[in-house]
């Protein structure tokens, strides 16, 4: 009865079109393709760069590559006041609006969006403590960016291939 159900199950799922985001493509490329970052400003712009460089190198096959354009925006507030209204805690926000133009740069087929990291750290008694605890947070925050560049990227690319193919 398992085995009738489990089959029954796999089949309604291979009917629906559904394919793995990561999965080798029919024509055997990469999930996302070759991805050449522009240069983002600021401190955690710096760490979210080399990290996608990092991540996206992967994609590479040789082929050109699309463009990816990121304007970085940083925001800390400040959380946990004590009885002197000094803050014991702070939430930096970083949010990213990106454009992904193919290699052939039609702008029509380019993909726009953003992505947000939140994360909080301790503000520190000593006297340059919080400086440190700040850069620490946005190398953090830049690092689960980029994690999540790459999810989301895959993600876009393969639903506009999909759209291509009449899915």
């Amino acid at each position: 009865m398992r085995a009738l159900f489990l089959s029954l199950m796999l089949l309604s799922l291979a009917a629906c079109g559904f394919s793995p985001m990561y999965a080798p493509l029919s024509a055997g490329g990469p999930a996302i393709g070759p991805v050449q970052v522009s240069l983002i400003q600021g401190k955690s712009g710096h760490v979210l760069e080399t990290e996608l460089d990092r991540i996206l190198a992967v994609e590479d096959n040789g082929a050109p590559a699309a463009h990816l354009d990121i304007t970085l925006q940083e925001q800390i507030t400040l959380l946990g006041l004590r009885r002197d209204e000094s803050a014991t805690r702070a939430q930096l926000q970083l949010t990213a609006n990106y454009v992904l133009t193919p290699a052939n740069g039609d702008e029509r087929a380019a993909i726009r969006g953003s992505v947000v990291t939140v994360v909080t750290y301790d503000i520190p008694t000593a006297a340059f403590g919080e400086i440190s605890a700040q850069d620490d947070a946005r190398e953090r925050a830049a690092e689960t960016m980029a994690e999540r560049f790459r999810a989301e990227l895959a993600l876009r690319v393969a639903q506009q291939r999909d759209e291509a193919h009449g899915r």
